[in-house]
């Protein structure tokens, strides 16, 4: 699969062959936890088998400097791009077949994700490093944040030249006089009659 990525890219995950167990192993198990499954036990994990090979051959999780790029898929290709700022978290989860495999998963979460695997809007198993490739992207998403807000900060006041108090002093003076002559000419006039 050729992908053109314009942003420059800080890692490309790798992916544990273990995970490909984990997924034949779990085939496995619900096949034989459902009595109807039972016959299926025999071709299923080499189906299982066939299947994941394919999906984490074409399974690609890319971080470059503004995004979180995931393509995937076998039959049905699909692409996802996350932009680095819209991430709330990178959760890091791992069951009991994953911790004997030595898997851990991420879940990718952004605001306003919901989806069937609690929230999260993208969800991979197997990444190697799993705990330095989450930190690694999450530093790069508040390096992000910090240029966003050092970008929006506003610019530092500058004081104001103090205004000069004597041309002030000397309009209010105008004015009051202004007021004073008014005042008396109203009191020269006469008075019309109250009625």
């Amino acid at each position: 699969m050729t992908v053109q990525l314009r942003e420059r890219i800080l890692q490309e995950a790798e992916f544990s062959p273990n995970a490909v167990t984990y997924y034949v192993m779990s085939a496995t198990i619900a096949c034989v936890a459902s009595v109807v499954g039972i016959p299926f036990v025999i071709f299923l994990p080499l189906l299982a088998r066939w299947y994941y090979r394919r999906y984490y051959q074409n399974l690609r999780v890319v971080l470059t400097s503004r995004d979180l790029k995931v393509f995937r898929g076998i039959w049905m290709r699909e692409e996802k791009t996350i932009p680095l700022e819209k991430i709330t978290d990178l959760r890091v989860y791992q069951g009991p077949i994953m911790r004997q495999l030595g898997l851990k998963g991420l879940a990718v979460e952004t605001a306003g994700s919901s989806g069937a695997q609690g929230g999260a809007l993208v969800t991979v198993l197997g990444i190697e490093n799993t705990d330095d490739f989450r930190d690694t992207a999450l530093n790069q998403r508040d390096r992000i944040a910090d240029q966003q807000d050092a970008a929006s900060a506003p610019a530092p006041v500058t004081p104001q030249p103090a205004m000069n108090e004597a041309p002030a002093l000397e309009t209010l003076n105008a004015i009051l006089d202004t007021l004073r002559r008014i005042e008396e000419r109203l009191s020269r006039e006469p008075q019309p009659p109250a009625r």
